[in-house]
């Protein structure tokens, strides 16, 4: 997938607003993604001090680049539908999306996805 549209057409993924820090974003709701990311330009925004990786890593995007993830914002209130969960948020410098939320976040709060009919229960 190399940009939002292509990403948007997938069957595989889900698009929203979700609610992170009393702020809306602009969410890509990722089962392929092992953790959750944030863009430190939304991040600056939660008033939330970040915690330094002890070891950064390498993120892969789809178009073969590697983005280095350092610090993570830890316990994010993520409202859907009413409901508070939390989430570790790892900074990534990304464009296309405010919050990537993958398996660790879906895990957490028992969500089931439905990628055919874009829908998430919680």
């Amino acid at each position: 997938m190399s940009g939002r549209q292509t990403v948007e057409a997938s069957p595989d993924v889900v698009i929203g607003i979700l609610t992170v820090q009393s702020h809306d974003v602009y969410a890509l709701i990722d089962p392929g993604s092992t953790l959750s990311y944030v863009t430190p330009f939304v991040a600056m925004e939660f008033g939330i001090q970040p915690d330094h990786l002890h070891e950064p890593f390498l993120v892969s995007t789809p178009i073969g680049e590697s983005i280095t993830g350092a610090r993570v914002y830890r316990g994010c209130v993520v409202m859907v539908r009413g409901r508070d969960t939390m989430a570790d948020l790892i900074e990534l410098g990304m464009v296309d999306f405010d919050v990537i939320m993958g398996m660790d976040w879906l895990y957490s709060c028992f969500a089931k996805l439905d990628c055919q009919t874009r829908t998430m229960r919680l």
